[in-house]
């Protein structure tokens, strides 16, 4: 399967999609929105396909192949940086957020979802609170024992690192 540069940066940056992605998919301007971050400082961002069928599909072995013996096998990051693994979770922004616990259940379900695709993760800003964020990171790492290694906020004004191990 194919891929096609989006965009290039003079220093080496660039985005590249695969031909498969649908480009009309609610979430793909946000995805591109995380890809021109990386690519921006330099980074080599490519973004995949979603595929109903995974393991015994060759074009998904093709693409994902990096992930074999993970246990991340079978499943669609939205996008790499370098050769890294990036998922996108986002919120149904049509959800009233205006208590502490919806924005906090918010941010469960999207840490709950991306979990199951990468160990990196992007999340759309749904304010709950750095304090917040970092107690319930440190009960998934220590007493729940779930692999993070990343996690971003993506805001109006770019990505936010919020944790890296």
């Amino acid at each position: 399967m194919r891929t096609v540069t989006l965009k290039e940066y003079e220093y080496g940056g660039k985005i590249e999609i695969y031909q498969a992605v649908d480009q009309m998919a609610n979430d793909f301007k946000k995805i591109y929105a995380c890809c021109d971050h990386f690519a921006k400082q330099g980074a080599k961002t490519v973004i995949t396909p979603h595929f109903a069928d995974t393991v015994g599909n060759p074009e998904y072995h093709a693409i994902y192949a990096s992930l074999e013996n993970t246990p991340y096998w079978g499943r669609c990051p939205d996008f790499s940086v370098n050769g890294v693994w990036y998922e996108h979770e986002g919120y149904d922004e049509t959800k009233d957020l205006s208590n502490l616990h919806k924005r906090a259940d918010s941010f469960s379900k999207m840490m709950q979802r991306g979990l199951k695709q990468s160990d990196k993760l992007i999340l759309e800003d749904c304010g709950v609170s750095h304090s917040y964020v970092m107690r319930n990171l440190y009960m998934r790492i220590h007493f729940e024992k779930q692999n993070i290694s990343e996690v971003y906020f993506r805001t109006d004004t770019g990505l936010e690192l919020i944790y890296k191990k």
